[in-house]
């Protein structure tokens, strides 16, 4: 019906997987691995490090598991925190989630893929400016191409849910699906171009790089949660909703462990280290040219899918918020064909598109990483909460092996948080940035407090 508020459940249990799985697959996983590798010199902790940090996300997952099938509905974050803590904290999460996190990683991911995966496909340089507009000035090639990218992804959303999911299937299943088999055979190729054992003996272990290299592991899981937003839409939610959280991320943890004992088994230690971006750098030493290409479409192609999930999921954000009163009660309407929230879906391309042009966007998103951790660990520690508030609530999955789970993700991500404040008052350079998301969250919510 015209106006309605009301979600057809039409994405099954694999377009929720791939929700799930597409969200977490990215960059990160070239770009992190050398990072740990400069901190942890044991491949033993290395491959540790990594594991921990999927066991991280899988307990945020089951206790958002639990949320999810609690209140299958549009919104996640917004709506658990919301019934939780009340309507000033939830603003200030939806607020920051939708205007900074969603609409800055949608320009961050789409810039980057037109700044680096487009340009070595095409054989082109996207790098010098293309056009000058007023109050902006010279516009990239790359600027250019994202801003046609965010539209046709706005686009194919707009025409449903359904057709979204179907193609989130197909760009998460292609990369991991040849991943794991591109993985696989770097294990089973290495040792070309890694140094023998006895050249480089492990450096001595500290708390300091144990907990940074921790702190880069923490942001490569980032993504597992955006199957919840759109809880609303999944269809037998009861069902669907834990199995995808759950299997999407042991499905992208063990990706990411054979990946990276590809690149130990190929690099070395310190060959890793010092890579800078660990895919291409292992592609280069065992499969040339080919190898790098097909390594970049697969690369492009979980870009794609990690943004049409941002996509999809920030404009349900703006949709909850809408119909709690919280902003414009018209981004809560669906349109009357697709059943899609179109004036969200496009007031997010609008605010996507803005942080393009202004050049901004990658500060932004390192602005609000920490706010960013902070929301989720509002969200995970709902669990306590509303089992204490509300004890009697249906809950169709409860959280596996609550409340240790559930705890270690906030413990984890506590510790993240400190690690990240006490860089920033040490003096580190460009640490204190991050603070001025928590900033951010902050006044969100002492306005809605004085203005309520």
């Amino acid at each position: 019906m015209p106006g309605s508020t009301e979600t057809p459940r039409v994405i099954g249990g694999l377009g929720a997987f791939a929700l799930v799985a597409g969200s977490m697959l990215g960059i990160g996983i070239f770009l992190s691995p050398p990072i740990v590798a400069g901190l942890v010199s044991d491949p033993r902790v290395f491959l540790l490090v990594w594991v921990a940090g999927g066991l991280t996300a899988l307990a945020g997952a089951v206790a958002c598991a639990e949320l999810g099938t609690m209140m299958p509905e549009a919104g996640g974050d917004y709506v658990f925190q919301y019934e939780a803590y009340g309507p000033s904290v939830a603003f200030a999460s939806g607020w920051v989630l939708f205007a900074a996190i969603f609409c800055g990683s949608i320009a961050t991911m789409s810039v980057g893929l037109c700044t680096y995966q487009l340009p070595a496909l095409l054989g082109i340089d996207l790098s010098g400016p293309v056009a000058a507009l007023p109050w902006v000035g010279p516009v990239s090639g790359a600027q250019a191409a994202a801003l046609f990218l965010v539209p046709v992804l706005t686009l194919l959303n707009a025409l449903g849910a359904r057709p979204s999911a179907r193609a989130q299937t197909v760009l998460t299943a292609l990369p991991i699906a040849l991943l794991a088999l591109w993985a696989a055979w770097a294990v089973a190729r290495g040792g070309a171009g890694a140094p023998e054992p006895e050249a480089a003996a492990p450096a001595a272990l500290t708390l300091g790089a144990l907990v940074a290299a921790y702190n880069a592991v923490y942001f490569a899981y980032s993504g597992w949660i955006n199957v919840i937003y759109v809880g609303g839409e999944v269809q037998a939610p009861q069902r669907n909703i834990p199995r995808a959280l759950v299997l999407g991320t042991v499905a992208v943890t063990a990706l990411y462990v054979l990946l990276c004992l590809g690149f130990i088994r190929v690099l070395g230690m310190p060959g890793l280290a010092g890579a800078g971006e660990a895919g291409a750098a292992t592609a280069a030493t065992v499969g040339g040219e080919p190898a790098r290409l097909l390594l970049t479409v697969l690369i492009a192609c979980a870009l794609l899918a990690s943004i049409n999930a941002t996509v999809l999921g920030g404009a349900r954000v703006a949709q909850a918020m809408a119909l709690r009163g919280a902003i414009w009660s018209k981004l809560s309407r669906l349109d009357a064909r697709r059943a899609v929230p179109l004036r969200a879906l496009w007031l997010q391309a609008v605010l996507s598109c803005l942080l393009i042009l202004s050049g901004r966007f990658d500060q932004l998103y390192v602005m609000v990483s920490l706010a960013m951790v902070l929301t989720g660990t509002l969200t995970v520690g709902s669990v306590f909460v509303l089992r204490r508030s509300r004890p009697t609530a249906q809950r169709p999955y409860r959280a596996t092996a609550y409340p240790w789970l559930p705890g270690l993700y906030v413990a984890s991500s506590l510790l993240v948080i400190g690690v990240m404040v006490q860089r920033a008052v040490s003096g580190e350079p460009d640490a204190w940035y991050p603070l001025l998301g928590l900033g951010l969250f902050g006044a969100a919510y002492v306005g809605h407090r004085v203005l309520r």
